[in-house]
């Protein structure tokens, strides 16, 4: 496909000119735009160099950009110093973002004043809570992907350097903040690795390892806190969440039992089998919770939960791309794909089954007729 160059603009964008600075006319956001955080628009709105991401990673060319709130916001003020970019973003995660993912009822009982009050005395919160819902706005407005993938990204950025730069010790003032980010991180993470993918699949492993790295090291943390403080906070609703997760020594269905057996047949040495068991009883308590009816508002945590239930030898397995490791992950990807609807993972999980059972090749092929399978029903009946 030929690359397709920008019209070079002679007055910059709109809100250099508008604020009498010179423009460097970078594409899609000028420095100027990047460093003040504005919404950058170009006066020759010319749409045809413009292209969009799509949900499966593909770049299309994009409609006439339709000005957002946040350019609309901007023009009215000359050097307003409220960023009214971040103004659209706290007002969208509130009123869509968190509803998508927790749903009406959970957050009746943890309202959103309660999230920001923890927000306003956490940095790393506050900014993990507005690069959320910029990469939701980066979703379903495909037509300004790139502006607010763009900024999702340098919020978040922001947000993990000010969590590193913390004493891991938990305490009775940060445990909730801490908890909130941790969920909200892993949100974040698992819509960029199944969304915002590379074509190639070795790629994408490496970014999905990265990710569960990232937040077993984060959920270690949380782990490690006070969690009779958190019962008794307001959070009480989002560790309700977490208990629907059957033990992980739960017995095994006649589908994640079947991919044991041919686990435990390979003759693995008995610590690898051992993890391998681990990731596959982790399996089995999202699968459940899945098929729960009752449950399927907060199943997508159960998605978010696995890599951190699994074990980390099982993380370090999958980076050494052990086939076994691959089977288990298909079989998570068959999952994820029963959320194909939700912004967080659109096609992500069909793109992990079909990638595996391409790169493993014919010689895996029984292994994988589940998850080749499951792609095609609309719902996992347990065996």
């Amino acid at each position: 496909m030929p690359r397709r160059t920008h019209k070079k603009s002679r007055n910059g964008c709109f809100e250099c000119k508008r604020r009498h600075m010179k423009c460097d006319e970078k594409k899609p956001i000028c420095s100027n735009c990047i460093s003040s955080q504005r919404y950058c628009e170009f006066v020759e709105a010319a749409p045809i160099a413009k292209t969009s991401y799509s949900a499966s990673g593909e770049t299309a060319p994009a409609p006439s950009a339709v000005p957002s709130p946040a350019s609309q916001l901007n023009k009215s003020l000359e050097d307003d110093p409220v960023s009214m970019l971040h103004m659209e973003l706290l007002y969208h995660t509130s009123s869509e973002t968190l509803k998508s993912v927790y749903g009406p009822a959970t957050l009746s009982t943890l309202p959103f004043q309660e999230i920001l009050k923890y927000g306003l005395a956490a940095p790393y919160l506050m900014n993990e809570l507005l690069a959320l819902g910029a990469l939701h706005l980066s979703v379903v407005r495909k037509e300004q992907c790139a502006f607010y993938r763009h900024h999702s990204s340098h919020l978040q950025n922001y947000a993990l350097s000010s969590f590193n730069k913390l004493s891991p010790h938990i305490t009775e003032e940060n445990c909730v903040p801490i908890f909130l980010f941790a969920g909200m991180l892993g949100l974040h993470m698992l819509c960029e690795t199944l969304v915002f993918r590379d074509d190639d699949f070795e790629s994408f492993l490496d970014r999905f390892v990265q990710y569960n790295k990232l937040h077993h090291g984060v959920q270690t943390v949380v782990n490690e806190g006070r969690w009779q403080i958190l019962q008794q906070s307001t959070l009480r609703p989002f560790l309700e969440i977490g208990e629907e997760l059957p033990p992980l020594e739960s017995s095994l269905s006649f589908v994640c039992n079947g991919l044991f057996d041919r686990i435990k047949a390979l003759g693995l040495d008995e610590f690898t089998t051992r993890k391998y068991e681990q990731a596959v009883q982790a399996l089995q308590s999202v699968q459940t919770v899945i098929e729960r009816e009752n449950s399927r508002d907060n199943s997508i945590f159960a998605l978010i939960a696995w890599p951190v239930l699994v074990p980390f030898e099982y993380i370090e397995l999958l980076s050494k791309k052990k086939e076994e490791a691959l089977v288990i992950l298909a079989y998570y990807g068959a999952l994820v794909a029963t959320h194909k609807d939700h912004w967080v993972c659109c096609d992500g999980g069909k793109y992990m089954v079909d990638s595996i059972c391409q790169y493993l090749g014919l010689q895996w092929e029984d292994w994988l007729q589940w998850p080749r399978k499951a792609l095609t029903e609309t719902t996992l009946v347990q065996g």
